[in-house]
């Protein structure tokens, strides 16, 4: 089986991790941090090499993400760029769950809401919002 899963990179892919496990319920989350020995080939400080991360993995929703640190590359997240969440509307615990998330990230006060959980014309129900990272989500229940 293939799969694609979005890698993201962080100024600190640590922090980051917290957030998500908080805010969005991460689950499976798993952390490889940079070991001393690797510091050098990370251009990192052998002292501070443990607060570096190198390779992760985590899910939202059950879905997997994996991040790591940007070890001193510049760059943010855009919109060119959207995770989407989607979801069978017509099983209301999965809908139950995906608006409960978006109310929770959207009342966090470093998030960004553009569109509001909501039925739409089409008949489907969406919400957009960018997290404190930048990082643009959308959910969308059809």
């Amino acid at each position: 089986m293939t799969e694609l899963i979005p890698y993201l990179a962080f100024e600190s892919a640590k922090e980051a991790l917290a957030y998500y496990e908080e805010l969005f319920g991460a689950t499976d989350v798993n952390r490889l941090p940079v070991g001393k020995e690797q510091a050098g080939q990370f251009g990192v400080d052998p002292e501070q090499a443990e607060e570096m991360t190198m390779h992760s993995e985590f899910k939202v929703a059950g879905h997997k993400l994996y991040a790591a640190d940007r070890f001193g590359k510049a760059g943010d997240f855009n919109n060119s760029m959207t995770l989407s969440l989607n979801w069978d509307k017509s099983n209301a615990e999965d809908t139950a769950a995906m608006t409960e998330l978006f109310n929770k990230v959207a009342a966090h006060n470093e998030t960004k809401v553009h569109m509001p959980i909501e039925e739409q014309f089409w008949g489907g129900v969406m919400g957009a919002l960018d997290d404190k990272y930048g990082v643009h989500w959308m959910f969308n229940g059809n």
